[in-house]
C-alpha cells in the first residue's frame, strides 16, 4: 500500500517545489482537493478492476499526465512574457509575497497529477488491494509531498527576492521537465 501511494504521488514533490520556486503557494484547502482527485482517480479504476485494464494501452496514462504538466509549465513561461511590465509574480516575489493559485491552477494541477493514477489504480485492482489502505496511501503521500516540495522551495529562497525572479522561470521550466520524465516513462 505504502509504496503504491508513494508511486502513485512521486511527481508531488517536484511539482510542489516548482511552485514554491515560482513563490506561488498551493495552501493547505487546495492541497486536499487536489489530493481528494488523485484518490479518486486511483480509488475509481481500483474498483473496476480488471476488467477495463485492457482497454488502456500500456504508458498511455503518463504520456497524458506528462503532456498536461509540460502543457501547464509552458503555458505559464508564455504568460509571463506577455504580460507588460514584467510578471506580476516577479513583482509579488521582488516584495517577498507569496500568490496563492487560483481555481484554474487548481483543476489544471489536479487533472494532471490525477493522470497517471488511473493505470496504477487499475494495477492495485488487479493485484486485489484493498479501498481504505490504498486511499488511505494516495491521499496521504499526495498532501505530504506537495507540501514538502513548497517547504523546501521556500527554505531555498527565504531572503533570496532578487534572485527568486529566475526561479520563477526555473519553476516553469521543472514543470516542463517534469512532465517530459513522465513522457519518456521515468
Amino acid at each position: 500500500m505504502v509504496a503504491l501511494g508513494f508511486g502513485a504521488n512521486t511527481e508531488n514533490l517536484p511539482v510542489g517545489l516548482a511552485y514554491g520556486l515560482r513563490r506561488r503557494r498551493i495552501g493547505i484547502v487546495r492541497n486536499l482537493f487536489i489530493a481528494a482527485a488523485t484518490t479518486a482517480a486511483t480509488l475509481v479504476p481500483l474498483a473496476i478492476g480488471e476488467g477495463l485494464h485492457g482497454y488502456i494501452p500500456a504508458g498511455a496514462s503518463d504520456v497524458a499526465a506528462g503532456l498536461l504538466l509540460a502543457g501547464l509549465g509552458l503555458f505559464n513561461v508564455w504568460l509571463e512574457r506577455r504580460r507588460p511590465g514584467g510578471p506580476p509574480d516577479a513583482l509579488a516575489a521582488a516584495e517577498g509575497t507569496i500568490l496563492p493559485i487560483d481555481l484554474r491552477e487548481t483543476l489544471a494541477l489536479a487533472g494532471a497529477l490525477s493522470i497517471n493514477n488511473v493505470g496504477l489504480g487499475f494495477a492495485g485492482g488487479v493485484a486485489g488491494l484493498g479501498q481504505a489502505p490504498v486511499g488511505l496511501s494516495v491521499a496521504g503521500f499526495s498532501v505530504l509531498l506537495l507540501w514538502l516540495g513548497e517547504w523546501l522551495s521556500r527554505s531555498l529562497t527565504s531572503g533570496r527576492a532578487k534572485t527568486s525572479r529566475w526561479l520563477q522561470l526555473d519553476g516553469n521550466l521543472l514543470l516542463v521537465a517534469v512532465g517530459a520524465l513522465m513522457i519518456l516513462g521515468f
